[in-house]
Formats: C-alpha cells, sequence, structure tokens
C-alpha cells in the first residue's frame, strides 16, 4: 500500500489517497476513476464498501482465442460478501500481468486448521509500469493480494431477504 495508508497514523488516509486518484484522473478510464474515487467503496458505514468485506471466490482464468496455439490471456475475478452480508461485490480484471497473493502461516482461532484472510481491511488502486492498473488488498490477518491489470470492472448486487 503506497498511499491509502498511514505509518504514523496507524490507519487508513482516504484524503492523502483522494489527492493521489484526482492527481491521476486523466490517465484513468472513467470507469476506474469512478471506482477509485467514490467513497462508498471505502466508507466504513457504506454498504458497497469493501472494507470488512469477505473473500468469497478467487478464481484465475486463461482464455485462449483460436487455436490451440493462440495467445493467452489471463483474468481474475474476485467475489467478496460485503461488510453486512447483505451483498456481493465483483471485481473482474482483464489484460492480468501479474498477480500474488501472499497469506502469511496462521491458525483459526481455538482449533489447529490453517486460519482464513479475515475481513478485507484496505484496498487502492493506482498506475503502475506501462500504465496499467494495480489494486493491491490488505486482510486483517495480514494477507495480501496484489494485480496488475490493462482493466478493472465492477458490480454488485443485492442478495434476497431471508424471512
Amino acid at each position: 500500500m503506497e498511499h491509502i495508508l498511514n505509518s504514523q497514523a496507524d490507519g487508513i488516509d482516504f484524503a492523502r489517497y483522494s489527492a493521489y486518484i484526482a492527481s491521476i484522473q486523466h490517465r484513468l478510464p472513467p470507469h476506474v476513476f469512478s471506482l477509485a474515487s467514490d467513497p462508498r467503496y471505502f466508507d466504513l458505514s457504506s454498504h458497497s464498501s469493501l472494507h470488512d468485506a469477505w473473500l468469497e471466490t478467487l478464481v484465475v482464468r486463461e482464455v485462449a482465442k483460436g487455436g490451440p496455439r493462440e495467445a493467452r490471456r489471463m483474468e481474475v475475478s474476485l467475489c467478496f460478501l460485503g461488510p453486512f452480508q447483505d451483498r456481493r461485490i465483483h471485481l473482474h480484471y482483464t489484460g492480468v500481468r501479474r498477480y500474488s497473493f501472499v497469506t502469511p502461516p496462521q491458525r483459526a482461532e481455538g482449533g489447529d486448521e490453517p486460519g482464513a484472510h479475515g475481513d478485507l481491511f484496505a484496498h487502492e488502486i493506482r498506475l503502475g509500469h506501462d500504465g496499467l492498473l494495480i489494486h493491491e488488498f490488505l486482510f486483517v490477518n495480514n494477507a495480501t493480494f496484489l494485480i496488475e491489470c490493462s482493466d478493472l470492472r465492477h458490480s454488485e448486487g443485492n442478495l434476497p431477504h431471508e424471512s
């Protein structure tokens, strides 16, 4: 995390991150700028926030066009259960150049089974090499996910109400 975390305050610094996003607005596709700059996707009280969301799925695809000797491209999709467990938040990345997911060894509370990543603590979008996008995630159990890609799309949908 380069902009949204403030080591002096030991927390999220949305003002500093917002200033960075505003400074690169002209280099971001409008839909990416909208996601990166909208406080709803960062605000602790927003149902659309990724903060405190739970990672449900991570899918990596190699997409081939044409025959078996044709170029293959990577796509990555993430699905999060929203912080209020009332919606799913989907992120889809195309033109993926690199990704990494690092999870430190840990144990589930009170057991011998491996623990989960935990809630998402923070995420930030920034520019990488050659104008590519970087989306980085930090989970409360110190797991990190970083993806560098040419484009990303965001969508979300409410879960049906149980009666």
